[in-house]
């Protein structure tokens, strides 16, 4: 970083080398002709070489200067993009919105464009997966998330709760049917989850399995897509196996499900929101209404 000139000293020289002359460039930048010549001045010294030639009038940039000037240019084109993607304009701040991967995957992307179509206005910023865990709560305008709907600070309200349910490739069907013979079978893990395999077939008074997991995996929809391919029989939220179950690509493992407390709900920071906010907050709720009906 001590090789990057003071940011002031960068604006100014960029400001004079546009304007031709210090004058324009200070009641550009809200300074005085001599601050503006004194940061060019600083950063020359820094840098070691003269930048203008202030011989002419206009001034002129030296052979350096020139060589220098499209580099400026292009840092402060980076910076005004990256301010203007991550945090929006003063009147286009986006809507930044973190969401379960599998939920957003099995539902929410594919409404997304119903949300465009009726709000074009609205600047979104959907955030999911890996990255997403580096943003704190109180950088985000609205989150989706599966847990009991009690975050300290957080206003709550519920999209949908369904049963667990256990599922498999058809030709993982169990012969027999039998919870026994899902005990025996090759199981899929979610890591990190309230409702898993032990707490199912304590449900059903049974022993856990004596064997470890086939898989475990941190993401419901890996668990899904390892059970479409035929690895186990995997544990999960039935709202996410739905469209698994309707295509066929799945099939229920065994009549049986598990209730639980976990719900996803949508919730966002208590008090005021913006109006894009209060807009996506509508449209979820609307959307989910079916699945609360269920």
């Amino acid at each position: 970083m001590s090789d990057i000139p003071p940011l002031p000293w960068l604006r100014a020289f960029e400001a004079a080398s546009r304007n031709g002359n210090f004058s324009s460039a200070a009641d550009e930048l809200g300074l005085t002709p001599a601050a503006v010549s004194h940061q060019v001045r600083s950063l020359e010294e820094h840098l070691g070489y003269r930048l203008f030639s202030r011989e002419k009038r206009p001034m002129e940039l030296t052979a350096m200067g020139e060589l220098y000037l499209p580099w400026v240019i292009k840092a402060f084109e980076t910076l005004r993009l990256g301010t203007r993607d991550v945090f929006g304009t003063r009147d286009t701040r986006p809507v930044r919105i973190r969401c379960l991967p599998t939920f957003a995957q099995v539902w929410l992307l594919k409404r997304l464009p119903d949300f465009r179509t009726r709000y074009p206005e609205v600047n979104m910023q959907l955030h999911m997966g890996t990255w997403s865990s580096a943003i704190q709560s109180n950088q985000l305008d609205i989150e989706i998330r599966f847990g009991n709907g009690d975050w300290p600070g957080q206003r709550a309200t519920l999209l949908c709760r369904h049963p667990v349910v256990p599922v498999c490739h058809p030709d993982l069907l169990l012969a027999g049917g039998t919870l026994d013979a899902l005990r025996d079978s090759p199981l899929i893990e979610i890591i990190g989850v309230a409702d898993n395999w032990h707490q199912f077939f304590r449900q059903e008074n049974l022993l856990p399995p004596a064997q470890p997991p086939a898989l475990s995996v941190d993401q419901s929809i890996a668990a899904l897509e390892l059970a479409a391919y035929g690895m186990g029989h995997a544990l999960v939220s039935a709202v996410f196996a739905a469209p698994y179950l309707q295509d066929g690509r799945l099939v229920r493992s065994l009549p049986l499900e598990k209730h639980t407390d976990q719900a996803i709900y949508v919730t966002h920071p208590e008090g005021p929101v913006s109006h894009g906010c209060q807009l996506f907050l509508d449209w979820v709720v609307e959307q989910s209404s079916p699945m609360r009906q269920e």
